[in-house]
């Protein structure tokens, strides 16, 4: 995996080199101390994963993340607690709190290796790079079609729980299945009825029949906590109005 680090402290770097340097598998490809420079690389060259600390001069290391259009993995190194939130709102894979051990490092290494093996796999599958289809969005409409692990699904709405994006796919999570589909989840939003679903995060949007409770910034479907994104909190409050 080819690795990026992110950071304006040098002991930062230092760590990061010698935990990388005991998994063979993860190669560091450019050190940068500032989110200027790390866009400069990026524009001309490509990594799989981010070690990407949040507290630097001039750019911060959310803002930075907000300019890439299709960020690799991200994992936020930060001394700084109160920014996880926002940064999983964000779609970062992991958030280690500086400082951090080797076994919480490895931890996210290996979300982070998971992931990208299953990236790897959607992308060796033509069939499952199809934007899923639907009828005019209107009340009548019952069900969607989507494409995914190698086949066509007609979707009946009732039996959808919740859409997870997750990176550069989404995870339709159905009553007894999951499916896979390499789509964005503005996609599914713009297609499936407004009376039926509601986007409550950046990464989520709830079946609103599936609702057990909503407590605080948290929406209870079966055993799921799905939080809610404070970008998208007037959306549940006005629905709930």
């Amino acid at each position: 995996m080819k690795c990026l680090i992110v950071d304006d402290e040098p002991l930062a770097h230092r760590i990061i080199k010698n935990y990388c340097d005991n998994l063979s598998f993860l190669d560091i490809v450019k050190e940068c101390h500032s989110a200027f420079e790390a866009i400069n690389y990026l524009n001309e060259n490509q990594v799989d994963l981010i070690f990407l600390d949040i507290n630097m001069p001039k750019l911060k290391g959310l803002d930075f993340l907000r300019t890439l259009s299709n960020p690799p993995l991200i994992i936020i190194t930060s001394a700084y607690q109160e920014y996880a939130m926002e940064g999983y709102e964000l779609n970062i894979l992991d958030y280690l709190l500086k400082p951090f051990s080797f076994e919480r490092f490895l931890k996210a290494i290996n979300k982070a290796v998971s992931q990208k093996k299953l990236l790897d796999t959607s992308e060796n599958t033509p069939n499952l790079q199809v934007t899923p289809v639907t009828l005019p969005n209107n009340e009548n409409q019952e069900s969607i079609f989507i494409k995914g692990d190698k086949k066509t699904h007609q979707v009946q709405f009732d039996s959808i729980l919740y859409l997870e994006s997750i990176g550069s796919y989404v995870k339709i999570h159905l009553e007894n299945e999951t499916i896979i589909s390499l789509d964005r989840l503005t996609n599914f939003e713009n297609k499936l009825p407004k009376n039926l679903f509601l986007r409550i995060h950046r990464s989520y949007i709830i079946a609103i029949k599936k609702v057990n409770t909503i407590e605080g910034n948290r929406v209870k479907i079966n055993e799921k906590e799905i939080p809610v994104g404070s970008v998208y909190k007037h959306n549940l409050t006005k629905f709930i109005k």
